[in-house]
């Protein structure tokens, strides 16, 4: 086969971005036959960021040859060559765009390809992969360096395929059938027997502490608990009976467990996720009932449960659990189904009924929760609790034709058509007609979480969750005590979690002994965006000798654009970034907590937290950065056109962990900034 292996550099993500490097490499029959590599000069300047992720300047690219001859000579080296892109459609659609023409070739997307001989890997971007397979890596970002690695993938892609025996690899051909031509990876088949997913190789979770029954020692009723230190919350879990722990940051699951002196534990972050060994028999028995837009999605999945055995999904990395295909398979009816006895999710309903401690994390919990009203707990405790709202806001599901048609094949004939028939004239639908598709189609009780059901697209409806306070009227059912656990819990007087949630309770509150200096620089003007980070460098300067330091952006654009020039001026924000040793971190604020930090510069409030109001943006922000900063003496610096007009700081004083010092010099900063710290 003749295969081109090509990358493009851009100016940027969005439509009107442009092509700046093509690099390209063909290969015929597995042997390189011709490279190639140019710079195309763009139509607008590129922007300083490209230049410092890439190394490519305005000035090469304005050297760079005619862009019709390039047009011209890439078609000609790729003749009818079959492309070979890592997330394909993306390059494609740049390519298309560069060339004012449809690219007529066949293109295979290599992340296809590598999530589905490599599942079990947790990241399968270019550069991971090269790092996780001990390629030689060139300098990423540059066209031709990124053809070379890619090249190099494959052949592992290649090399890995075989050690599939060949009844896996029958299986998966049948799965994919003519949705993808990946015909280069499979033999003969004619005389193979298709393989089958063995559940007796089915793992449980391994628990590691011994389950006991204990007494619970927990006040019934609703608590709301400020400034609790990982020692308390132990004590306040340990001593509340059967435990449900809901948390926000991976993280502070293990550093509550490691406070937990004894009890079972069990893990229930991915609950809600698991395959229905029923529909996957059914499947895997009827391939051509398997859409073809989701043929690859089912052949990845298929994979990660040929390699690993885990039916419950517990172990499995983010792309399998976001695999189009795992909430078609994730649906229990309980219709006297056949396979309880390896039934994943009866498996995790007895963990969690032998376990003295149930952790999760919010969405989990959120979108779990009919199944945990089966379960009576002592207690539940709601850590980093500021985070709830957010949380809740961002749900949604999403279920396109295709996701319908496969979870409706397991009704009977009559209510198959029913529940079709429901989704194709949804627009047409009452309220009650669109809750009764939506809980045909999901484990949700759809009443309690949302009126907002709508059509998305042509081709698809959602839910987006939107009655919190019916979803929380249900908690009391679950357990007797209900702890929310926050730094803080009011702002102006008001407990927005406490509204939120509709549960009303007593406020614990410890008293704290501040150790930060709040910071408003009012100098720095910026008129436009370029010109306030040439001051934000400028004003970083004689701070960046403080470590640990910790840079908090609203979007991320600007976070890469910050990151970018600091990790180019300053070698050890590099180094310490490729280590992931915690010295500096750049983050949005769905970020979770996973280290402390001395110095943090805050640029720019989170005004745009999904259908929050001011008030809750503000107590946000409080939470959220005190979670990030030192016990010790520290600094947050804040960075808002907002914060301008001081009335504004007035109306929000108690939202800053310290009354904010408004300094109108910039030596004066540096001076009181250097002297707080070090002393």
């Amino acid at each position: 086969m003749k295969f081109v292996f090509f990358d493009l550099e851009t100016t940027g993500l969005n439509k009107d971005d442009e092509v700046i490097e093509i690099g390209a490499i063909k290969v015929v029959d597995f042997e390189v036959v011709s490279t190639f590599k140019t710079l195309v000069r763009p139509r607008k300047l590129l922007p300083r960021f490209i230049t410092n992720l890439t190394g490519i300047t305005q000035e090469e690219l304005d050297k760079a040859q005619d862009r019709e001859k390039i047009k011209e000579d890439f078609k000609k080296f790729i003749e009818d060559a079959v492309l070979v892109a890592h997330n394909a459609s993306f390059d494609k659609e740049f390519l298309e765009r560069f060339l004012e023409e449809r690219v007529q070739n066949e293109v295979i997307d290599s992340l296809e390809l590598a999530r589905l001989i490599y599942p079990e890997f947790s990241s399968h971007s270019l550069e991971k992969l090269v790092a996780t397979l001990n390629i030689k890596r060139e300098k990423a970002h540059r066209a031709f360096n990124d053809a070379l690695m890619l090249y190099e993938v494959f052949k592992k892609i290649l090399e890995e395929s075989k050690s599939f025996s060949n009844k896996d690899m029958k299986l998966i051909h049948e799965i994919i059938g003519n949705s993808r031509n990946f015909e280069f990876l499979f033999g003969d088949f004619e005389n193979v027997e298709k393989g089958t997913l063995n559940l007796k190789e089915f793992d449980a979770p391994t628990l590691t502490l011994p389950f006991r029954e204990k007494s619970s020692k927990t006040k019934p009723g609703v608590f709301y608990i400020e400034n609790s230190s990982l020692e308390d919350i132990a004590k306040l879990i340990s001593n509340g009976g059967k435990s449900l722990v809901v948390v926000y940051s991976e993280n502070v699951i293990d550093k509550i467990k490691d406070n937990l002196k004894e009890g079972k534990t069990f893990d229930a972050t991915e609950l809600e996720n698991f395959i229905c060994i029923d529909r996957l028999n059914y499947y895997i028995d009827n391939p051509d009932k398997i859409p073809d837009e989701l043929r690859i999605d089912f052949a990845i999945l298929a994979s990660y449960l040929m390699k690993t055995h885990d039916f419950t999904l517990s172990s499995a990395p983010t792309h399998i659990l976001k695999n189009k295909i795992v909430k078609n398979l994730s649906i229990c009816k309980n219709n006297g189904c056949s396979f309880k006895s390896v039934c994943p999710l009866m498996q995790k309903k007895n963990e969690i009924e032998n376990s003295d401690f149930v952790f999760m994390k919010y969405s989990n919990f959120f979108n779990s929760l009919k199944i945990l009203s089966d379960f009576n707990f002592d207690s539940i405790v709601f850590l980093e609790a500021y985070r709830i709202p957010k949380v809740f806001l961002s749900l949604k599901a999403n279920f396109s034709r295709n996701d319908v048609e496969m979870i409706a094949n397991f009704e009977e004939e009559t209510k198959k058509q029913d529940i079709l028939t429901l989704f194709d004239n949804f627009e047409n639908l009452s309220k009650e007609s669109r809750n009764e598709l939506f809980s045909s189609i999901t484990n949700y009780d759809v009443l309690d979480l949302s009126e907002n059901i709508y059509r998305n697209g042509n081709d698809s409806v959602s839910l987006n969750f939107s009655y919190p306070v019916r979803v929380f009227s249900k908690v009391p059912n679950i357990a007797s005590s209900i702890n929310f656990i926050s730094n803080y819990f009011t702002l102006k007087g008001d407990n927005p979690i406490e509204r939120f949630t509709g549960l009303r309770g007593q406020i614990e509150k410890k008293e704290e002994d501040s150790k930060v200096m709040s910071i408003i620089p009012l100098f720095m003007h910026a008129p436009n965006a370029d010109e306030f980070l040439r001051e934000f460098f400028d004003l970083y300067e004689p701070f960046s000798h403080i470590k640990p330091v910790l840079f908090i952006f609203e979007n991320r654009i600007q976070l890469n654009t910050v990151k970018m020039e600091l990790k180019n001026k300053y070698q050890w924000i590099e180094e310490s970034l490729s280590k992931e040793d915690g010295t500096v971190d750049f983050i949005t604020y769905e970020f979770p907590v996973k280290n402390k930090f001395k110095l943090i510069f805050v640029v720019k409030l989170p005004m745009n937290i999904i259908n929050a109001d001011e008030t809750y943006a503000m107590y946000y922000l409080k939470n959220f950065v005190k979670d990030n900063l030192q016990k010790e003496k520290s600094s947050v610096f804040y960075f808002d056109g907002r914060l301008k007009d001081k009335n504004f700081i007035v109306k929000y004083e108690d939202a800053f962990l310290s009354t904010p010092m408004l300094l109108e010099k910039k030596e004066n900063l540096i001076q009181f900034v250097k002297k707080y710290i070090s002393t």
